[in-house]
């Protein structure tokens, strides 16, 4: 007769069964104690859109944001309730995909369900489940997108299935944030350079422009501006903040009602990189334009003010660019339904956005490494890939606003994890050897 297994033994043969259990747990515990949906000022647009969506009416829509979010909003029926359901379980999903990339990057089964399962229980991933917010669809896809170029690096077997399949994943992150439109070409080039298969990689780069470019179109129509999003000047305005009065004659007006908010902020809690949004009911009366052509004036403005101050402009992208390495919490601490247990739940996301952190700095630290193998070797590797997309959308979202950046970087920080345990595993192997 066999002796009877114990649950820590059943689970080590079941791994998926482990983490679907844990990351169901936390998720049930905290719609409990928190619930609640989050609704922030962003949540405003993508709700907007969404209705927009479901009445199959785009007509005289402003742009500000790209249907890819909003969509998921138009499936539930603009059900907050059972969009939360619906991000919950894309959370789950994207556990797997995690634990399934692990596995193909040759981490140990062992580790990877450990690895997974510490993810599953990351509070601030959580909680952006909570938010009518888009991050947590962008990480579903963000995974899919290091999942498939993990499996085309790994196999040289014929993959169109798979090359189609990236394609697809890329042109829908364009259409939930178009700023990912960056990582069409470098994922063409990174590719190219490993497989060789120009045919094979041409939809990655194709498709993915056809749907900028067409919601780009679409925004022309209504608004008269060819933008992906009308946000771009707003974007951009933010990272003049600190020197919005030192600008040129023509946009004098603006510059100082700029700054005037500016340093009305110095003596309050606000949040001086969102002075620009503080003062647009003032700049729409003053200049008399819409939100779409403002933001125009508002790029045209920045653009001035930049090139006359390069340096203090140098300064503030690389705060914007340190800021994007930071860990992020979007939650509502004081509304929580069981009192008291927001405490409990702070000192928990605090002690995990320290180590975060420090996992964080150890990807920047890998980053000389990685590149200094790849001119040795000429090998493309799947860190590498990670390297270039990721410093790469770091320092473009710098480029471009200043606030919260923090956000920029929630979608990767699974693939930096991966990116700093497959160092040490590496390390390991070639003490051992």
């Amino acid at each position: 007769m066999k002796p009877a297994k114990s649950n820590t033994s059943y689970f080590r043969e079941h791994p998926i069964l482990a983490i679907l259990l844990v990351a169901i747990l936390p998720r049930v515990v905290i719609s409990i104690l928190y619930g609640h949906a989050t609704i922030y000022p962003d949540s405003e647009g993508y709700i907007d859109l969404a209705k927009r969506l479901v009445d199959f009416n785009l007509n005289g829509y402003e742009g500000q944001r790209s249907p890819g979010y909003p969509l998921l909003l138009a499936i539930a029926n603009l059900s907050i309730t059972l969009t939360l359901i619906l991000q919950s379980v894309i959370g789950i999903i994207n556990l797997y995909l995690i634990y399934r990339l692990r596995i193909l990057l040759n981490i140990s089964k062992k580790l990877s369900t450990i690895l997974t399962i510490g993810i599953g229980l990351y509070i601030p991933a959580i909680f952006f489940e909570f938010a009518i917010l888009s991050e947590t669809l962008t990480l579903l896809f963000v995974s899919l997108l290091f999942y498939l170029t993990a499996k085309i690096l790994k196999s040289d077997k014929p993959q169109n299935k798979r090359y189609f399949s990236l394609a697809l994943v890329i042109t829908f992150l364009v259409l939930i944030k178009p700023f990912y439109i960056f990582v069409a070409p470098l994922i063409f080039i990174l590719l190219y350079c490993e497989k060789k298969r120009t045919s094979k990689l041409l939809p990655t780069l194709i498709l993915s422009v056809i749907v900028f470019l067409g919601w780009s179109t679409v925004n022309l129509t209504n608004t008269g501006h060819f933008t992906s999003t009308t946000f771009y000047g707003f974007n951009l305005a933010q990272n003049c903040v600190h020197f919005a009065e030192n600008t040129t004659n023509e946009y004098k007006d603006i510059g100082e009602t700029y700054a005037r908010y500016r340093e009305a902020n110095d003596t309050t809690d606000l949040e001086v990189a969102m002075t620009i949004w503080q003062a647009y009911p003032e700049l729409q009366v003053q200049t008399g334009l819409s939100f779409p052509d403002l933001s125009k004036k508002l790029f045209d403005y920045s653009i001035a003010t930049i090139k006359k101050n390069p340096i203090a402009y140098a300064k503030q992208v690389f705060i914007s660019w340190k800021d994007f390495w930071k860990t992020s919490l979007y939650w509502e601490y004081d509304q929580f339904a069981v009192e008291g247990s927001n405490v409990v739940l702070k000192y928990i996301a605090y002690a995990q956005r320290v180590l975060l952190q420090l996992i964080k700095i150890a990807f920047i630290l890998l980053t000389p490494i990685c590149i200094i193998r790849y001119i040795r070797r000429r090998e493309i590797s799947f860190q590498l890939i990670a390297i270039v997309i990721i410093l790469s959308a770091s320092l473009l979202q710098a480029l471009m606003t200043y606030g919260t950046n923090s956000r920029f970087s929630f979608p990767f920080e699974m693939i930096m994890v991966i990116c700093v345990v497959l160092e040490l595993q590496l390390r390991l192997l070639k003490q051992k050897s």
